[in-house]
C-alpha cells in the first residue's frame, strides 16, 4: 500500500489522466538561443523533471502575442512557427518518461518593457498608466483587445498541434490578463473595465477563444493570482484581497479544467516575494487559499507556493480535498522527488533551501543554477552520465562540511574506498549555525539528508579526527582531498581577538547569549543571526561598514530577509558605520564606532558577535598537499564561498579520479 495514498491516485482532467498529483510548476528559462527557441539543453531541463516521475511538465511563459506581449529577452512567442520543431521536441523528450507535456501561455501587458515591445516600443495594458518604476504603458484600444484574444485562440492550436497534452492560461501574476482584473491597473470605462464583472470580461474571451481553439476534452488550466498581496508601502497600489480571489476563482469555474491558485503581482517587491517565496516566508504559503477555493468550485484545483514536503503535501491533499500540488523549486532542488516518495525513499529527497539561487542566476547570469543540485543547468549529465571509475583508489577526505560530505558521496558512488575525517564531533561543518533557526529548517534538512546519504553509500567516517602527516602515513592514501572551511576573518580592531568575541560561524543553538546583542558586519551571515536572535527576544545592534546590508546574496534572498526584519523594534541596522575598538567593561562590552562625519559612538552589549566573513584555511590545506600520489582542494579551505560553491566544486573535483 502506498504510503501516500493520495498523492498518488490519478487525476482525472478533461480528457487526461494524470498519473499522480504531483505537477511540475510552470518555469521560464532565460538561456534560449539568440533565436528564442528551445535548446537542447532547456528540452534536457524539461525532461528532467518528467524522468523524476511527476504527473505533468509545464513549460513556462510562452508568449501569445509576440508584438506586443514579450516581457524579457528572449521570450518564446508561439505566434512564431519557427519555435514549434524545438516545442515538438520538448514534448517528446517529456512524454518519453510516462509523463503529461503543458505549456504555460501568456502576455507581459504593462510589464513588457519598452525595449522589448516589437510593435513601436510602446508596452500596452488596459490602461495608461505609469508603472512604480516609471515605465510608461498605454491603454489597449478595442481593436488591439480582439486581435490579442485571437492571438491567444492561435498560440492554444500552436500548443495542441505540437503535441501537447495541456495548457496553463496565465491570469495572475500581474500579466496582462491580471492587469485587466485588478481596478487599480484597469481604469477603463468602457465594457472592459469598471465593475469586476465587466473587468473579467476579457481574461474570460481568453479563455473561451482557447476552448474553441482546442476543443472541448483539452484541458485548460487557469493561473490565478487569489490574493495581489500589495504591501503597505503602495497606498496608490492598493490590491485587491482574498475576497476578489475568490470571485475570479468562482467566475473561471466550469469554464477551466483546473484552477491553479498562486498569489502576488509582479507591479510591487514585496508582493513578487510571495510569488516566488524564501526561506524567509512560511512553507505552502498558499495553502489556505486553495482550501477555501475548493469549498466554492467543482472545478479541480491545483495549489502552488513553497511545497518541499512530501508529508505535508500529502496530509493536505487529504484534509482539504485540494486536488494536486504544483512544485517548482523543489523539484529543481530534486527532480526525482516523486520517484523517491514513491519508492519509499522520502527520507532520501534533497530538500529545496529556498535559497534562490535559481532565480537569481537567471536575472544575473541568464543561467539556472541550484545551490543543492550541482547538475542543474547540466542536465546532459543526468542523460549523459560521466564515465564511471575504472580503478578503484583509497580516498582520504579532510573535513566533514558540505563539501567533504558532497565529495564523500559521490566517491563512494563511483566505487571508489572513502575515509572522512572530521576535527570536530559532528559533521556538518559550518551549516550547523542553523540549527533552531526557524528560517532556515531547509539548511538543517540539507546537512541530515548529506550524512544519511554518506552512511548509506559506505562512508567511513572518524570523528575528533585531524589529518595530517601521520594519519596519512598510517592510511596511505591514493587521493587527499581537503576540505578543511574556513576560518573567521579578524579585522584590525582593538580588542577584537578576545577569546570572549563570538565567531558567527562557530554559534549554535546553545551557544549563550546575552540579553543586548552587537554584531560587527552586516553580510548576510551577520544579518540572519541578527534577525533570529532579534525573534528570540535578544535586542541586537548590527555595525556595517557599507551602506547597505547584505549586498553578498541575491535580490530575492535580500528581499525576504528586508520583509522579514520589518517592524522588528529589537533589531537595529547602523550603516557606514565602523567599527574601531572592543572595551570589556564588567561584565559586558563597549563597541566604538565612527561613521563617515567621523563622529564616534559607543553601543554596550552583553555579547559581541564578529561577523566580518571567512578566509580560506590556506595553512591547514597546504599542509595535507603532497601526503598523497593525488591532491584536491575545494570547498572553502580554497576561497571563502557559499554552499552552492561548495556542492559543486566537490562534485566537480571526484570526477577524473580513477579514470587513469
Amino acid at each position: 500500500m502506498d504510503r501516500y495514498p493520495h498523492i498518488f491516485t490519478p487525476l482525472k482532467v478533461a480528457g487526461l489522466t494524470l498519473k499522480n498529483r504531483l505537477l511540475s510548476a510552470p518555469t521560464s528559462l532565460a538561456e534560449l538561443s539568440p533565436e528564442s527557441r528551445l535548446t537542447p539543453e532547456n528540452i534536457l531541463y524539461y525532461r528532467l523533471r518528467a524522468a523524476g516521475g511527476c504527473c505533468a511538465v509545464i513549460i513556462g511563459d510562452a508568449i501569445a502575442h509576440g508584438d506586443t506581449g514579450i516581457a524579457h529577452p528572449r521570450q518564446a512567442a508561439l505566434d512564431d512557427h519557427d519555435l514549434v520543431p524545438s516545442l515538438v521536441q520538448a514534448v517528446d523528450a517529456i512524454h518519453a518518461h510516462d509523463c503529461a507535456a503543458g505549456i504555460q501561455i501568456d502576455h507581459g501587458g504593462g510589464l513588457a518593457e519598452s525595449g522589448f515591445v516589437k510593435r513601436d516600443g510602446r508596452p500596452r495594458g488596459p490602461s495608461d498608466y505609469v508603472q512604480p518604476w516609471g515605465e510608461q504603458v498605454y491603454g489597449l484600444s478595442l481593436d488591439e483587445i480582439y486581435e490579442i484574444v485571437e492571438a491567444f485562440g492561435n498560440a492554444a492550436m500552436v500548443a495542441k498541434s505540437s503535441g501537447f497534452d495541456m495548457i496553463q492560461l496565465h491570469s495572475g501574476h500581474g500579466w496582462l490578463l491580471h492587469q485587466f482584473i485588478s481596478p487599480v491597473t484597469n481604469t477603463r470605462t468602457d465594457d472592459f473595465g469598471g465593475s469586476f464583472e465587466k473587468r473579467m470580461r476579457f481574461p474570460l474571451m481568453v479563455l473561451e477563444r482557447m476552448r474553441q481553439a482546442v476543443g472541448k476534452n483539452f484541458p485548460i488550466e487557469v493561473r490565478i493570482s487569489a490574493d495581489e498581496r500589495i504591501s503597505d508601502e503602495m497606498p496608490e497600489y492598493s490590491g485587491y484581497g482574498f475576497e476578489t480571489g475568490l470571485r475570479i476563482a468562482e467566475m473561471y469555474d466550469g469554464k477551466a479544467d483546473l484552477i491553479h491558485v498562486s498569489v502576488g503581482n509582479n507591479n510591487d517587491w514585496e508582493s513578487a516575494m510571495f510569488m516566488i517565496s524564501s526561506c524567509f516566508t512560511d512553507y505552502e504559503l498558499n495553502a489556505a487559499y486553495a482550501a477555501e477555493i475548493k469549498k466554492h468550485v467543482k472545478t479541480p484545483v491545483t495549489c502552488v507556493g513553497a511545497w518541499t514536503d512530501v508529508e505535508r503535501i500529502e496530509r493536505f491533499l487529504e484534509q482539504t480535498e485540494v486536488d494536486a500540488v504544483s512544485l517548482g523549486r523543489a523539484l529543481v532542488a530534486d527532480p526525482f522527488l516523486p520517484k523517491k516518495a514513491r519508492a519509499g525513499h522520502a527520507s532520501d529527497i534533497t530538500n529545496c533551501l529556498r535559497c534562490n539561487e535559481c532565480v537569481g542566476s537567471m536575472y544575473t547570469t541568464r543561467t539556472i543554477r541550484c545551490t543543492v543540485n550541482p547538475l542543474i543547468g547540466r542536465e546532459r549529465e543526468y542523460f549523459n552520465p560521466l564515465p564511471q571509475a575504472l580503478k578503484k583508489k583509497k580516498i582520504l577526505i579532510a573535513g566533514g562540511g558540505p563539501a567533504g560530505l558532497t565529495a564523500a558521496i559521490e566517491s563512494a558512488g563511483r566505487g571508489h574506498d572513502v575515509i572522512l575525517c572530521e576535527q570536530k564531533n559532528e559533521l556538518g561543518g559550518t551549516l550547523h549555525y542553523a540549527d533552531g533557526v526557524d528560517f532556515k529548517e531547509g539548511v538543517e534538512r540539507l546537512y541530515s539528508t548529506l550524512i544519511r546519504r554518506a552512511e548509506s553509500v559506505g562512508v567511513s567516517v572518524m570523528l575528533g579526527i585531524k589529518v595530517d602527516a601521520r594519519l596519512a602515513e598510517e592510511i596511505k592514501p591514493d587521493v587527499i582531498i581537503a576540505a578543511v572551511g574556513g576560518l573567521p576573518v579578524i579585522p584590525p580592531i582593538s580588542g577584537i581577538d578576545s577569546p570572549e568575541v563570538l565567531k558567527s560561524a562557530h554559534i549554535r543553538k546553545e551557544t549563550p547569549i546575552g540579553d543586548n546583542v552587537v554584531i560587527i558586519g552586516g553580510g548576510l551571515a551577520g544579518m540572519e543571526i541578527a534577525l533570529h536572535l532579534s525573534e528570540e527576544s535578544h535586542k541586537v545592534t548590527v555595525i556595517e561598514m557599507l551602506d547597505e546590508i547584505a549586498p553578498d546574496t541575491n535580490p530575492l534572498h535580500r528581499s525576504g530577509l528586508l520583509w522579514r526584519m520589518k517592524g522588528n523594534e529589537n533589531l537595529k541596522v547602523e550603516t557606514c558605520m565602523r567599527c574601531v575598538s572592543v572595551e570589556k567593561t564588567g561584565r559586558g562590552f563597549t563597541i566604538n564606532a565612527i561613521d563617515t562625519s567621523r563622529a564616534t559612538h559607543a553601543f554596550p552589549s552583553d555579547t559581541v558577535i564578529l561577523a566580518a566573513g571567512l578566509k580560506a584555511n590556506t595553512e591547514q590545506a597546504e599542509a595535507l598537499r603532497g601526503l598523497a600520489p593525488e591532491y584536491y582542494l575545494i570547498g572553502d579551505g580554497k576561497k571563502a564561498r557559499k554552499i552552492i560553491d561548495a556542492i559543486t566544486e566537490a562534485y566537480d573535483a571526484v570526477v577524473d579520479i580513477g579514470l587513469l
